[in-house]
């Protein structure tokens, strides 16, 4: 054999067994595959957190919702939720219907039912979602999108979550009172309906601003498993909603109205005896 061609054959045998090498790597290292690496999973707060596949949320009504951004937050820090609802297809919904002044209402409570806030995101063209929102402390949410299409009330769910120390706040004990804003706030609960009057400075407040066409809006959400109600007054004159009956347990009822141009939250515990 000439001089040339053991170098030739020499060179095919390193290529071969750098082949071999490189497919007894993959084979013993599961950290790269087709679906990433291990940054791509990284844990919540760690390098990677933020670029997790969309998370699927709750289905209802052959309907579903799709987080496409992140669903990890840094506590404190404003970011964009962005979200669709899809059909048993997977196709995109687009056709909303107005529903209280708005074609989406996105409620975002943490779990303890200590924060909540009410928010109302833009669509695009595309049909997707999105909802700038900031989480004040670490802990994990849940984000409840509130709609109507094809005359029904949907609503379908998303966990949130933001990473750091979580310290669960107990729920408040059961009252038909609370203070917001300076405002006191007043429940009585006539069975099948909830009634609130709103006070300022020892007198009763009966100016309130219309806010997403009505007199205030309800919340009313179930601790341990977050059922949730959305509903709004049975006229427009008073802050008197009618509700499902409700199970046994303890609830947080979330009332917001308008006074002075801003609009106000006040909550209460309620509990329903079995």
């Amino acid at each position: 054999m000439s001089a040339g061609a053991r170098v030739a054959s020499f060179g095919a045998l390193l290529v071969a067994i750098f082949a071999l090498a490189v497919l007894a790597g993959r084979a013993l290292d599961p950290a790269t595959d087709a679906a990433g690496s291990d940054a791509d999973h990284a844990a919540p707060g760690g390098a990677g957190a933020h670029t997790a596949a969309p998370a699927t949320g709750t289905a209802e009504g052959g309907l579903q919702l799709v987080a496409e951004s992140t669903t990890t937050f840094d506590p404190r820090r404003p970011a964009r939720l962005t979200f669709r609802v899809v059909d048993a297809h997977g196709e995109t919904l687009r056709d909303f219907e107005v529903e209280q002044s708005r074609r989406m209402h996105l409620i975002v409570v943490r779990r303890d039912l200590r924060r909540f806030q009410h928010l109302h995101p833009a669509q695009d063209r595309s049909g997707a979602w999105t909802a700038r929102l900031t989480l004040p402390d670490a802990g994990v949410y849940h984000a409840f999108a509130d709609f109507q299409t094809g005359g029904e009330r949907r609503t379908l769910g998303v966990d949130l979550f933001a990473g750091g120390r979580f310290e669960p706040l107990a729920l408040p004990a059961p009252s038909n009172v609370a203070t917001t804003d300076g405002y006191d706030v007043a429940l009585r609960d006539d069975g099948s309906r909830l009634r609130f009057t709103v006070g300022l400075g020892g007198r009763p407040r009966t100016d309130l601003q219309p806010y997403l066409g009505a007199r205030g809006h309800l919340v009313v959400l179930r601790a341990g498993d977050l059922a949730y109600e959305h509903v709004h007054p049975v006229n427009r004159d008073e802050l008197t909603f009618a509700t499902d009956e409700l199970r046994p347990g303890r609830y947080r009822l979330f009332l917001q109205f308008r006074h002075a141009d801003r609009v106000h939250t006040a909550a209460v515990t309620k509990a329903v005896a079995p």
